[in-house]
């Protein structure tokens, strides 16, 4: 009877240790991002626990190539997907509390998706996931507001030059057409000054002849 005791006494404390090395995976359920700047996608074990000697991989549809992978307690890029080089980072400055999110700089669109965190150490594994929204650049209230005033100006100056030149091409007509009717008015005296000068010398020539 004592050496059944014993025995499930030592499968309970094996048992009990097992479930010391357990753990579960957790992050958030959505990150949004501006386009172009950089983002951090959390990724934490609970209970607390250190993750230096576990293998942390970051990925998206597929589990390799990876978008980052830690293990052997340094990070691994030899089957990282291309378009993430150069622009991961696993922080590890609370790795040991279990706290190690990712951090993508430069986001593109492409960049736009699901990601999953896989933990895994000798004797248990977890997985969580986050959507990662990215957003396009918007400029700032105090820009738009200087952009729209700009938009403003430049329509008021290009109106007031479009009357201006209506006003003066009227203008240049009302004075082509005062110069023809000045022409021809001048034209008119010419022609009367030409029919008086024409009707002089024939009435000296009447008057000067003998009854």
């Amino acid at each position: 009877m004592s050496n059944i005791l014993i025995t499930f006494l030592i499968l309970w404390l094996l048992y009990k240790e097992s479930l010391s090395f357990r753990f579960k995976v957790f992050s958030t359920d959505s990150v949004s991002v501006t386009l172009g700047s950089d983002v951090m996608l959390p990724c934490i074990l609970s209970p607390e626990m250190s993750g230096e000697n576990m293998e942390i991989r970051w990925f998206k549809i597929q589990y390799q190539p990876y978008v980052h992978l830690y293990e052997n307690r340094k990070d691994d890029y030899t089957a990282q997907k291309p378009e993430f080089t150069n622009r991961t980072e696993l922080l590890k400055e609370n790795i040991t509390r279990g706290v190690f999110p990712l951090l993508i700089r430069n986001v593109t669109a492409q960049d736009s998706g699901e990601y999953h965190c896989y933990v895994e150490s000798s004797n248990h594994h977890g997985r969580a996931k986050v959507q990662l929204n990215v957003n396009e650049r918007r400029l700032p209230v105090t820009a738009r507001n200087t952009y729209s005033h700009f938009l403003v100006i430049c329509a008021s100056i290009i109106l007031i030059f479009f009357v201006c030149i209506c006003l003066l091409l009227k203008c240049l007509g009302d004075l082509q057409n005062k110069h023809v009717k000045l022409q021809s008015k001048y034209e008119d005296v010419l022609a009367a000054q030409a029919k008086l000068s024409n009707g002089k010398p024939h009435t000296e020539a009447s008057y000067n002849s003998p009854v």
